[in-house]
């Protein structure tokens, strides 16, 4: 028994042992904000509805996001003569695909898992001004975000209209 009471006496003198022999003026080693240049200090843009140039004329229909995987969300109508902008970002390994049923549009657009993607389409077709839906297919690990709104036409940067 007196081994044990030993050893036992030896592991709390050698925890007390450890203690500043300064009088305590040092300061104990805590860790240190990042540096703003730092690795640790850059985290990617957050994945939100991209805004619309507002200089344009442009205003907001709809927003949806972030979010994950699959879904869809309606938007109202419009004034007709108008075209529909559809912004959207997105980050994640894979792509992003936006289906708009009522102008019959589609596209795709590829994730990085970076800085969010980000792609601006406007539909200046008939069927624009009418409401309707964005229905966005993903995987789960993608998050996406999406803008919908209505603007003057421009004769620029227009997608187009499939069947």
């Amino acid at each position: 028994m007196t081994h044990a009471r030993s050893a036992c006496v030896l592991i709390l003198v050698a925890m007390v042992g450890c203690t500043s022999t300064n009088g305590g003026d040092e300061k104990p080693d805590l860790p240190t904000p990042a540096a703003a240049g730092s690795p640790a200090a850059r985290q990617p843009a957050p994945v939100t509805p991209p805004p619309l140039d507002a200089g344009d004329g442009e205003s907001t229909a709809g927003r949806y996001g972030p979010a994950h995987g699959s879904a869809g969300f309606f938007y109202p109508a419009g004034t007709r003569g108008m075209a529909l902008t559809v912004a959207v970002s997105c980050r994640g390994r894979g792509g992003v695909e936006v289906r708009l049923p009522v102008p019959h549009a589609h596209f795709r657009l590829a994730c990085a898992s970076g800085e969010p993607a980000v792609t601006y389409h406007q539909l200046a077709l008939p069927a624009a001004h009418r409401a309707g839906s964005v229905r966005v297919t993903a995987p789960s690990g993608v998050t996406w975000a999406v803008t919908v709104g209505r603007s003057d036409p421009a004769g620029e940067d227009r997608a187009t209209a499939t069947g």
